[in-house]
């Protein structure tokens, strides 16, 4: 009799302790929930909070009316000399296509516009036929040689960008015969690349010319990147070169 209350007895004890395990565990669990609920409470004030704030402070909109300045104008000017990040030309050979150290020298009379383009610079041309190496000083300021090595596959990026854009109107020699001129569009007519003045004329010049316009040409700044410009340049000398006679 004994020996089995002894059992009853440790069986009973087994069941008190694993019932204040699981009720321990059940506390601790609810503790656990209870502070994760009031964490996401308080992460909840928060974001109200900051979505108030937001919504509500005070902040200048676009084009408005701003009683803070003194002008008026809420969108304030940029700084004096602020260039865009990835703007800043500083090499103007590259990218203006004209010589470091400008020369103001004053050249023959103007006889054609340059284009449309604000930045389009004063530019002359001759009043008489150019002859000799007189066309170089058409162009003072304008670079004679290109920024950078032009290499085989610089010319055929060259080629493939003057098929592209150029050809359409200059033709596919460069005799400005293409289609577009074909077509009717030719008063005016299309230069011609192998006429003395531009054969003469400096790498700098047609840099200029792509830039800004000429005449009836618009400006391809905005469709031709600066490297690629300098690569139909240097295509336009080849096409030049390829049709000169011996002897010249």
């Amino acid at each position: 009799m004994f020996v089995m209350w002894s059992c009853e007895e440790q069986k009973a004890v087994g069941r008190r302790q694993k019932a204040d395990y699981f009720s321990e565990v059940s506390a601790i669990a609810s503790r656990r929930q209870a502070f994760f609920c009031l964490l996401l409470s308080a992460f909840c004030l928060l974001a109200v909070g900051c979505r108030r704030d937001m919504q509500d402070q005070p902040k200048a909109l676009v084009y408005r009316e701003s009683r803070f300045y003194k002008d008026g104008i809420s969108s304030r000017p940029l700084v004096e000399g602020a260039v865009p990040r990835g703007f800043l030309r500083a090499d103007r050979e590259l990218y203006l296509g004209k010589k470091a150290i400008a020369n103001n020298q004053p050249g023959p009379v103007l006889a054609q516009p340059m284009g449309t383009s604000s930045t389009a610079p004063a530019s002359r041309l001759p009043a008489a036929p150019v002859s000799g190496t007189s066309a170089a000083a058409l162009y003072p300021d304008d670079v004679d040689s290109f920024p950078f090595p032009i290499t085989k596959e610089a010319l055929d990026r060259g080629q493939e960008r003057f098929n592209i854009f150029c050809s359409v109107c200059h033709g596919m020699t460069g005799y400005g015969d293409g289609m577009v001129a074909r077509r009717g569009f030719n008063k005016p007519a299309p230069a011609n690349y192998h006429q003395d003045r531009l054969r003469q004329a400096p790498v700098g010049h047609f840099f200029d010319v792509m830039t800004n316009g000429w005449g009836a040409m618009p400006s391809y700044a905005s469709q031709i990147p600066v490297e690629d410009r300098w690569k139909i340049i240097a295509y336009i000398r080849a096409l030049q070169l390829s049709q000169m006679k011996q002897g010249q």
